[in-house]
């Protein structure tokens, strides 16, 4: 019996440890948004060879969303990925109708101007360039609340792939050292 339990948690031990909390919510898998100059790339990279989480490229699995910018743009997207529920609206009372004949019925039904067909366009997103975001600020958002809940300003150096790969190690080292911290 202690042997099964020890199994057990060995096994289990894994799947318990790649959970992290991150301002309060359970992370478990993050998104990481397309950044300036790749650097999404480098920071998806050192998270998955940290362990800190498991990383997604499906956007709507993800726990938290790793991005370099706020606003309309980030808003749009978690919008399509969770929607906000929305209040139900109270149903219309039920008309009486009047005793017509079967023939009256049939003449109203015919006289009806047909209802015209409502085409539905979702509005044109708001476009998603990484030209001229906040240079330097990266975010974890929480996909479902949309709160913030990491931010680190790191310096953009330049954007070689030596500096791209030191600045997302520091990045995931200071996310690491926070949560180490709590």
């Amino acid at each position: 019996m202690v042997t099964a339990m020890r199994w057990t948690v060995f096994l289990l031990l894994p799947l318990l440890a790649r959970a992290v909390e991150i301002g309060g919510s359970e992370v478990r898998t993050i998104y990481v948004m397309p950044m300036r100059h790749g650097l999404d790339q480098y920071i998806a990279s050192h998270i998955a060879r940290e362990h800190l989480c498991e990383v997604t490229s499906d956007p709507a699995r993800a726990d938290a969303i790793f991005t370099d910018g706020l606003g309309d743009s980030l808003q749009q997207q978690l919008e399509k990925l969770h929607p906000t529920p929305k209040p139900e609206e109270p149903k219309p009372a039920e008309t009486v109708q009047s005793d017509k004949s079967a023939s009256d019925k049939d003449e109203s039904d015919t006289k009806e101007k047909p209802a015209s067909p409502k085409t539905f366009r979702d509005p044109e997103p708001p476009h998603a360039s990484t030209f001229g975001k906040g240079k330097g600020t990266l975010f974890v958002v929480d996909s479902r609340s949309r709160v913030v809940l990491w931010s680190v300003y790191e310096k953009p150096v330049a954007s070689n792939p030596h500096s791209l790969d030191g600045s997302a190690k520091r990045v995931v080292h200071q996310l690491k050292q926070d949560l180490a911290g709590k």
